[in-house]
């Protein structure tokens, strides 16, 4: 086990406590009755609930754990740095195709299964979205998401599984998968709230979405990472968030 991952302890509690809090903070939610309006001051609150509290776990547990002491350590630490950003954007956009790939197949699979949904809590009373909202999710998909996830997922959890640096992507491969299976299983509370809640949303949906999208996406993202060999996240990063962004985007052009 030693030579195949590096650090286990620290990716899996970091793991452990945000997959645990989304569970908890998703269903004491729903116990309360508690739903997203269509309201900055109300969508800001809940991107702070989630977020927010992940981060200060995570800069604590970077402080505490890795005795990171100054934050341009911090951020380096996570893959925030300026060193190797040309290697990491160019090895995540040659891969960029791959995405699309993944995407526009596993949201075919997704459209089929897809029957007649219930409105939405966040659909306005004319049943349109305000065109603020559209550009709150744009800058909502780079930061918190993009940024938080991977720092996450690649720049902490993935990077330290890695046994060394760089690695070959064969020796890399168990970390990789690892890592994009935890990432996977982190987004499951979310996916899952709204079939809990008695949506239509089916499992069969669910199970396509994350297998489907979540799971090979930050699989080729993993590879992006390890093929730059730089120990750098913002190529992933921009992936993420253009991948996130991207149909909001096509909406408003």
């Amino acid at each position: 086990m030693s030579g195949r991952f590096g650090d286990i302890k620290g990716p899996f509690l970091v793991w452990l406590f945000s997959t645990a809090y989304m569970t908890l903070y998703l269903a004491v939610r729903r116990w309360l009755g508690f739903f997203t309006t269509l309201s900055i001051e109300s969508l800001l609150l809940e991107s702070a609930e989630v977020y927010c509290v992940l981060l200060a776990f995570f800069v604590l547990f970077l402080v505490l754990w890795e005795k990171q002491r100054s934050v341009r350590n911090l951020f380096s630490s996570v893959g925030l740095k300026r060193e190797g950003i040309v290697k990491s954007l160019l090895w995540s956009l040659a891969l960029f195709p791959a995405f699309v790939a993944i995407g526009l197949v596993s949201m075919t699979f997704a459209s089929a299964l897809m029957s007649v949904q219930s409105s939405s809590a966040l659909i306005s009373t004319n049943g349109q979205f305000p065109l603020w909202y559209s550009y709150y999710l744009i800058v909502y998909a780079f930061f918190p998401v993009a940024v938080v996830e991977e720092a996450f997922a690649r720049g902490y959890m993935l990077d330290r599984l890695m046994p060394e640096h760089p690695l070959s992507l064969k020796k890399a491969l168990p970390a990789i998968l690892l890592s994009s299976l935890l990432f996977t299983v982190w987004h499951l509370p979310s996916y899952l709230s709204p079939f809990l809640a008695g949506s239509q949303v089916s499992m069969l949906f669910v199970a396509v979405i994350l297998g489907g999208n979540v799971f090979p996406i930050s699989l080729v993202l993993g590879v992006a990472y390890v093929r730059a060999r730089s120990r750098n996240i913002v190529g992933p990063v921009l992936i993420h968030f253009l991948l996130d962004a991207l149909p909001v985007i096509v909406t408003l052009v």
